[in-house]
């Protein structure tokens, strides 16, 4: 039975980024979806409460593959910029994938989910989910200061990638790189904000 209910949740994923890819996500309903997924509305709205929340689903994958990227180069010797870019890195990528109008949807889904949890009373360590376990695990290597409030400087980092990929999803984003520059900025940040 959980196999099945994985199969479905993943056809109903697969379906909305194979419409989203062709009409758009804004042209796209739930029924579309159903159709292209092969399930019932009644089916879809188990696993999803309206089509933005598949959009989240997209992201939480990504997310766990930017944390394994960021584990990686935490494995040898790294500066900060480098676990910074790293995650950045396998986002661009993941992106590229996709049309920049879908891009910029997840964007803003991203901040209405978060205006929604703050208002839940979500902390910074509740909403940093990109930048908090890596810079954990920077600041246990000294990369980050150990007087420094990691969550809160994982939250900001993050709000900066926010931006900077709405940026770049705005623009035409092909023809630049997003990773290096907004890491690089990024890492700046923190070490200037870190170090007066």
């Amino acid at each position: 039975m959980r196999a099945r209910s994985h199969v479905s949740r993943d056809a109903i994923v697969q379906g909305a980024l194979a419409l989203w890819r062709t009409k758009g996500f804004a042209e796209t309903t739930v029924t579309d979806i159903c159709k292209a997924a092969g399930v019932s509305k009644a089916l879809f709205y188990v696993y999803f409460a309206r089509k933005e929340d598949v959009l989240w689903e997209m992201e939480v994958f990504t997310m766990r593959d930017a944390h394994r990227a960021a584990e990686a180069v935490a494995s040898r010797p790294y500066e900060l910029v480098d676990l910074i870019e790293a995650v950045i890195e396998l986002l661009e990528h993941n992106m590229r994938r996709y049309p920049p109008e879908l891009i910029f949807e997840a964007v803003i889904e991203t901040y209405r989910t978060e205006r929604r949890a703050l208002a839940d009373g979500a902390t910074d360590a509740d909403l940093a989910f990109l930048f908090l376990e890596p810079f954990q695990q920077a600041q246990r290597d000294g990369k980050i200061p150990a007087e420094a409030d990691v969550a809160r400087t994982a939250r900001i980092a993050q709000m900066l990638v926010a931006d900077g990929i709405r940026d770049w999803a705005a623009a035409d984003f092909f023809d630049r790189p997003l990773a290096g520059p907004l890491a690089r900025e990024i890492s700046t940040l923190i070490n200037g904000h870190q170090h007066p």
